[in-house]
């Protein structure tokens, strides 16, 4: 029997990862994105990278309509934008400045909020449990430097994470 869905999100706690924002277009062109720590790379050759988008996110079937996304791999202090793109709010771009990927139809690039960026074109899409899982190859990015924003044990923390001192006695 599988362990409930508690102990499950205890299970996935117990490892750091990066934040990302996955953003993409609908097909009006209006912006869409969420955060995920769902990110996998993949594969170097060729170099293809992972997102598992929830079947409830908003931003789903904007994926599956343009295919293409640009993951954005946040900086520490990106805190705030983070917790607005895990929520259900309806304008979530309103108030910052962002750019258009060329390469990846529109999608948008939080270069501010952002140690690196990776602009992506879906090659593969797989249903599984209560996500989708979309393989894109990687056709461009950049790097651009700071401290990553890291989730552990459900708050956010940079990278590495100071543990605290144990008690004496």
């Amino acid at each position: 029997m599988p362990v409930d869905r508690d102990r499950y999100r205890a299970l996935c706690g117990a490892f750091p990862t990066g934040v990302t924002i996955a953003t993409t277009v609908d097909a009006t062109g209006a912006p869409k994105g969420l955060t995920t720590q769902s990110f996998i790379g993949l594969s170097t050759e060729p170099p293809l990278m992972l997102v598992a988008v929830d079947k409830t996110s908003r931003t789903l079937s904007a994926l599956r309509h343009t295919q293409k996304f640009v993951i954005n791999f946040l900086k520490l202090g990106s805190e705030e934008i983070s917790t607005l793109f895990a929520s259900k709010a309806a304008n979530k771009f309103r108030g910052f400045t962002w750019d258009a990927s060329s390469i990846a139809g529109g999608a948008p690039i939080l270069r501010d909020n952002v140690v690196a960026f990776a602009e992506c074109v879906v090659v593969q899409t797989i249903e599984a449990g209560d996500h989708f899982i979309f393989v894109a190859s990687v056709e461009g990015g950049e790097l651009l430097g700071g401290i990553p924003l890291m989730y552990y044990q459900r708050t956010y923390a940079p990278w590495p994470k100071e543990e605290p001192t144990p008690p004496i006695g």
